[in-house]
């Protein structure tokens, strides 16, 4: 069927086997039964199914019997029934135990009568089989014409010469005669080379079969032979990966992959089995004739799909308010001429509207553009006041467009879309771009950012209404986390500060020299000890009396040292209670804070929640309860006071430690002043001791803390800082990820250019377009710069030298790359560093300006905020704006046809203009058919580059008869279609005779 709309999608079966075949599995009591059930399927086959391939091995009958139902009206959802005869070849694969043949597949043109493919193909085939020894005196021979009776023969002389006891194993006389012929392949193409079959059969391989032949030494040419030598290769696959699969082996092999599925059916739809009715994955967009099978084999990848749907169907059925269905401008009185109510229906991929000059492209065009609402509506050609709209004219007809969700829209051609209404349809008219180009303003570069922004789907503009406003808006979150993590850099920076001016010599030195001071201490303390004093020889009569003075001194004393120890254990917990108030004070302080964070939080929340219509605080709520917290701070504070009370010293408290102290050491006095002086002088020195003794121990106990510190800092500080600078190192690398994802925005932005650039060869440097989105760290420069003073002795000393050194490290740095800006950042620190065995503290303070200090450079280097995504767009190598208007305006196309992922339909009056022929085939073909894939395009065009060899799926050929009231006529249909073919050779090639004069002269070179 010749389709108005053109080429559509459509299921293509050409390889079905009927009840005549010798071999199938059809079910019914009987032959009437069979066939009537076979053909009830066919009728219930998916409505996707439109062309079957009747293929009944060497025989007709069948491709007969199913035309004949259908010539007698059944199968009314079938459009084209092709013959198919299918032979083997005596080209043999597999192994000794099972041998298999290649299958050749004839698809006969339906123009070809059953009885000529009878008659003049099969009946011409011929084959000679010696079946016995010549030595014999009966000589079995069978040398023959194919047909039913003939291999009948060939299977009964076969199973003569074959043991009786075997012939169990042997099928009918019909089925074992097929099974046994084996024909040429060159014998078969030569048959065919009768005019009857000239440009009406298309040849094809069984895949499954050809692939069981060996690739050895003896067979390698013969297997490419076989396959490289036909238009087609047939499989049955289980799935469509199964197919696909398939076609990666033959590409791996090198050789003819035009892989068709097909279901090879031999069984009911109902069976289980692969090879049943209906189980094809084969799609192809043509007319669904003969010609368009052909035409399907010269633009292959773009017209065939194997699978559940294509994408463009599916992309249809889920967006059909944006696929025009029907254009057409309907008479508003009984004015004559012009527009006669006549309904175009449109393709869903390309549209080329052609004709002669004059002859109503451009007026369908602009009725197209403003019955889609179109705001260029200024820039129209045909309905202006000087043309169409001139005078009452327009008024008398309304354009009328129904879309593929079956809405129907009508403005009368006078009027323009209201300034409201919603922008459904693209339109380029004719000579915009060059206008547009031309203007020398900003107006370009903006309409490039209106199409990089459209590009945007509606659902990810986030209703934002600009490219750099919607950058602003995809990049907030990720800035939000730069400044968290450059806050947790500055704690890190603050640390290491610290770390680093103990790891200083002079710290070090100065901790050495208390050590020193205090061993010398320790040292002059122990020449110090208390000259020994004897206890006291006392008489009988006062021995008795002072013992028991000596007992309860030593016993006080004991008690004094236990309450000593108490004061200095409660003095301890009273600074630790101290600590935890302020602590608790703090975390409070910090709650207060984040509640503050909270509500700004809400705040910021609050566009996004309330256009979800959500309730913040179902998704997140801030839950702050100071119950637990204000318990322990009034245990602390009942604790504190307690120890107050316990180490006041003033208020006369009695349970105060230090009015008990005061008891003992009254009680003690006392004792002391009652014993004779011998004995006093014996307990004062047991005091000095034990001071002595204390003192030594608690100078020891410095002295080991001392050395301890000293340890720390020749040893643990250090290994502290390299633990920090990593973990600083790490930081930057999780700011520095942040920085890429923000580029990353950008490059989602402008992601179908850089496709377009890395998928189709613009190899021509003046249009070869480059687009590139990186990381710009040129910043760094001035930044360190101004915290560097250059006069002071070092590797930046000198300002022409030091930011010659500085400039050199930046151009071999790419700050695209982690490890580069790192290794960047190491060498600024190296640089910087004047005594390696310093800390970088030490080295880098003396080297800034007084205005600057070691931690804002730090936090400068390391938060990376000199850095900055950036993109840039070249054509060649030209910067956009210093393109001249021409290829402003091809650079423009580009991006209406590739960036745009607007989706609706885009109608551009010859996008030709301004460009030559080899421009357009380079690059506006391959543009429009990746645009093509995921759009409808209409386009008006002179240019058989664009309406041909882009394989538009619809031509349009557009007529004014200025004879009859300048009435305008519209055919549409395929490139297939033999009726518009011609029109293309009339009106794009200048006819038939023209376009083969010039073909011949190109042919001489």
């Amino acid at each position: 069927m010749n389709y108005k709309k053109g080429s559509m999608w459509a299921k293509w079966d050409l390889h079905v086997h009927t009840p005549s075949s010798i071999i199938n599995h059809y079910s019914g009591s009987n032959q009437d039964e069979i066939w009537e059930n076979y053909i009830q399927e066919l009728e219930n086959l998916p409505s996707e199914i439109k062309v079957l391939g009747i293929n009944d091995y060497i025989f007709i009958d069948g491709y007969r019997k199913v035309k004949q139902y259908k010539d007698n009206g059944r199968l009314s959802n079938i459009d084209l029934l092709l013959p198919v005869v299918e032979l083997r070849l005596n080209k043999f694969g597999g192994t000794k135990n099972k041998l298999s043949r290649v299958n050749f597949h004839i698809i006969f043109s339906d123009q070809v009568e059953p009885d000529i493919i009878e008659q003049c193909f099969l009946n011409a085939l011929t084959r000679n089989y010696e079946l016995s020894p010549q030595a014999r005196d009966k000589q079995i021979q069978w040398n023959s014409v194919v047909n039913r009776n003939t291999l009948t023969q060939l299977g009964q002389m076969i199973k003569s010469t074959v043991p009786e006891e075997q012939l169990i194993h042997y099928k009918s006389d019909l089925e074992e005669g097929f099974n046994n012929l084996n024909l040429d392949k060159d014998k078969i193409l030569e048959t065919l080379q009768q005019h009857h079959f000239q440009g009406k059969y298309i040849t094809a391989v069984g895949k499954t079969e050809w692939a069981d032949i060996k690739w050895n030494e003896g067979s390698i040419a013969d297997k490419k032979d076989i396959i490289n030598g036909v238009d087609l290769v047939f499989v049955s696959s289980y799935s469509a990966d199964d197919y696909y699969k398939a076609v990666t082996s033959l590409n791996e092999a090198g050789v003819n992959d035009r892989l068709l599925d097909c279901s090879d059916a031999h069984y009911n739809s109902s069976s289980s089995e692969k090879d049943r009715l209906g189980n094809c994955f084969t799609w192809l967009k043509a007319d669904t004739t003969f010609q368009g099978l052909k035409q399907v084999l010269n633009e292959w990848k773009a017209r065939v799909y194997v699978g559940d749907m294509p994408p463009k169907l599916l992309s249809v059925n889920n967006k059909k308010g944006k696929f025009i269905k029907t254009i057409s401008v309907n008479k508003k009185s009984n004015i004559t001429g012009w527009f006669d109510n006549e309904i175009i229906h449109l393709n869903h991929d390309l549209v080329a509207v052609i004709g002669n000059k004059g002859n109503g492209k451009s007026a369908l065009a602009d009725i197209i553009g403003l019955a889609g609402g179109t705001k260029n509506t200024s820039e129209f050609s045909f309905l202006t006041k000087g043309r169409f709209r001139q005078g009452n004219l327009a008024k008398n007809f309304e354009a009328v467009i129904e879309w593929e969700n079956e809405v129907v829209e009508k403005i009368p051609l006078d009027e323009n879309p209201k300034e409201h209404a919603i922008e459904k349809v693209k339109y380029l008219p004719q000579r915009y771009l060059e206008t547009l180009c031309n203007v020398e303003d900003d107006k370009f570069e903006n309409e490039l950012k209106k199409v990089i922004f459209s590009h945007v789907e509606e659902k990810d503009k986030h209703q934002k209404s600009s490219l750099n406003e919607l950058i602003r808006y995809k990049s907030e979150t990720i800035k939000d986390s730069i400044r968290l993590y450059s806050e947790q850099l500055l704690h890190i920076n603050e640390q290491l500060i610290e770390l680093e001016k103990k790891a200083t010599s002079n710290h070090i030195s100065a901790v050495q020299e208390l050590l020193k001071n205090k061993e010398q201490e320790l040292e002059a303390h122990l020449k110090q000890q208390p000259m020994e004093i004897q206890p006291p020889n006392t008489t009988s009569s006062q021995s008795g009396e002072l013992a028991e003075l000596s007992k309860k001194i030593d016993e006080s004393k004991k008690l004094l040292q236990t309450l000593n120890e108490t004061i200095e254990a409660k003095k301890t917990e009273h600074t630790d209670i101290k600590n935890k108030i302020s602590l608790a004070q703090r975390l409070e302080e910090k709650i207060k804070n984040f509640e503050m964070q909270y509500s700004y939080f809400l705040s910021n929340c609050s566009d996004e929640v309330d256009s979800l219509g959500l309730k913040i605080e179902d998704i997140v709520t801030l839950n702050v309860d100071f119950t637990s917290l204000r318990k322990i701070q009034a245990d602390l504070g009942n604790k504190d006071n307690q120890l107050m009370n316990e180490l006041d010293i003033d208020n006369g408290n009695s349970s105060s430690v230090f009015i008990q102290k005061q008891k003992l050491e009254s009680i003690i006095k006392e004792s002391q002043n009652k014993l004779d002086e011998p004995t006093q002088k014996y307990h004062f020195y047991k005091k000095l001791l034990s001071e002595w003794e204390q003192k030594k121990a608690d100078t020891i106990a410095e002295i080991t803390k001392l050395k301890a510190n000293i340890s720390s800092l020749q040893n643990e500080i250090p290994n502290d800082i390299n633990n920090l600078k990593h973990l600083r190192v790490e930081k930057t690398k999780e700011i520095f990820n942040e920085i890429t994802k923000i580029s990353k925005i950008y490059s989602t932005l402008y992601k179908p250019v850089q496709e377009f650039i890395d998928n189709h060869s613009l190899t021509e440097s003046d249009f070869e377009l480059k687009f590139e989105v990186s990381i710009d760290g040129s910043a760094v420069l001035e930044g360190i710069l101004e915290k560097i003073n250059q006069g002071v002795r070092g590797k930046f000393y000198g300002s022409e030298e030091g930011r010659k050194l500085l400039q050199s490290l930046i151009e071999d740095t790419n700050f695209n790359s982690i490890d580069s800006t790192i290794t960047f950042i190491e060498k600024i620190m190296s640089n910087l560093s004047t005594n390696p065995n310093q800390p970088d503290l030490l080295n880098i303070e003396t080297q800034l300006k007084k205005n600057s200090n070691v931690l804002d450079f730090y936090q400068y280097l390391f938060s990376l905020n000199y850095l900055r995504p950036f993109y840039s767009l070249k054509l060649g190598d030209k910067e956009i704006t210093k393109l001249s208007p021409g290829e402003k305006g091809a650079l423009l196309l580009v991006f209406y046809l590739l960036v745009d992922n607007d989706d609706i339909p885009l109608i551009i009056d010859q996008p030709e203009e301004n460009l030559d022929n080899q421009s357009v085939f380079k690059m506006l073909v391959p543009c429009i058919k990746e645009a093509k894939k995921r759009r409808q395009i209409i386009m008006v065009t002179h240019n058989p580059n664009l309406a041909v060899v882009c394989d538009a799926e619809q031509i349009i050929h557009t007529q004014i008869d200025k004879t009859n009231n300048n009435c305008i006529s519209y055919k549409s249909g395929a490139i297939e279609n033999l009726e518009m073919n011609k029109c293309i050779l009339d009106i794009l090639e200048g006819t038939e005779p023209a376009f083969s004069n010039r073909k011949s002269k190109y042919l001489l070179f």
